[in-house]
């Protein structure tokens, strides 16, 4: 599988202005360095400190493999909000967005499904819940805010995705939802052969962070280019890195009766591979096309972006 080029090399050189620079606006960014230091709260309490839900977080987690996966879906995503806040074009990061915000609505959802769960008036419940009811508006607003800013062209070196890839995506991206629908719908039906304990507030709030790369895979599929779902592969793999610490901290927690206990083991391993050779697969091709066409590195010249 081999990715193409965007474009021939005079027309991958774009030139930007007004409406479709490519900027990451202000507002955007400023919303980047607040989720950032609620991500790192939520990551402090949930992955290092998972035996003590009762009284830093919103609501108490029996189960500590639940709270290392939430706490590492919060963790990986603090990589993505800094290249929010800290990058050059809107365009490499627009995707991440769209997951978001359908994570946002899930755990709403669930809030408000399990409302007689959580620590009422605790310090952890009331930011859980601001959070919540601000974020699901929030975070597609400023998606759509920001939207136009993304010119739709390809970088100077930039690659498309092959078709095959994106048929795996789209695939990977389906039976994600699906599991993730699945979990929300009908929890007491899976907590049963789910591979730890769950409990229904649990179960929906497990499937919000299962959605989150399955909207993203649907989104790079859709988008095509390399330069725009590059961080998303980052964050994700980032994801399934800190899962994998996950399960060797609370591998004890798991029904090793359970044959899914493996096969979620096996599907983190399988997808950190899959992620690490698709990475490297498009950097090659993506080097490939700046040698061919001589781009010099990405500099910012006026209203100008070039590769």
């Amino acid at each position: 599988m081999i990715s193409e080029p965007r474009a021939s090399s005079e027309l991958r050189r774009t030139r930007t202005s007004g409406r479709h620079d490519d900027r990451i606006l202000v507002p955007t960014r400023v919303v980047a360095a607040v989720v950032v230091g609620i991500l790192f709260t939520a990551w402090f309490a949930l992955y290092l400190h998972p035996g003590e839900t009762d009284h830093r977080f919103a609501w108490k987690i029996s189960s500590h493999m639940t709270a290392l996966l939430m706490g590492a879906g919060y963790g990986s995503a603090i990589l993505f909000y800094l290249r929010v806040l800290l990058g050059r074009r809107w365009h490499r990061v627009a995707l991440g967005f769209l997951p978001t915000a359908v994570f946002t609505w899930v755990l709403a959802g669930a809030t408000a499904l399990h409302w007689d769960k959580f620590r009422h008036g605790s310090l952890p419940f009331l930011l859980w819940v601001w959070i919540y009811a601000v974020t699901p508006l929030l975070v597609p607003a400023v998606w759509l805010w920001n939207r136009p800013r993304d010119p739709g062209t390809p970088e100077a070196a930039d690659v498309e995705l092959d078709g095959r890839i994106k048929a795996v995506l789209v695939a990977a991206g389906i039976l994600l939802l699906a599991l993730a629908a699945a979990m929300f719908a009908w929890p007491t039906a899976l907590i049963g052969v789910w591979p730890w304990k769950l409990t229904p507030l649990t179960a929906r709030a497990v499937a919000g962070f299962v959605a989150l790369p399955g909207v993203a895979w649907l989104a790079m599929a859709a988008d095509g280019r390399w330069s725009a779902g590059r961080v998303a592969v980052q964050t994700v793999a980032l994801g399934v890195v800190l899962l994998l610490g996950a399960v060797i901290r609370a591998w004890s927690e798991f029904d090793h009766s359970n044959p899914l206990s493996y096969l979620y083991v096996g599907g983190l391993v399988g997808t950190l591979i899959g992620l690490a050779a698709l990475y490297g697969l498009e950097e090659r091709a993506v080097a490939r096309v700046r040698q061919s066409s001589g781009s010099p590195p990405l500099r910012k010249n006026g209203s100008e972006l070039v590769d």
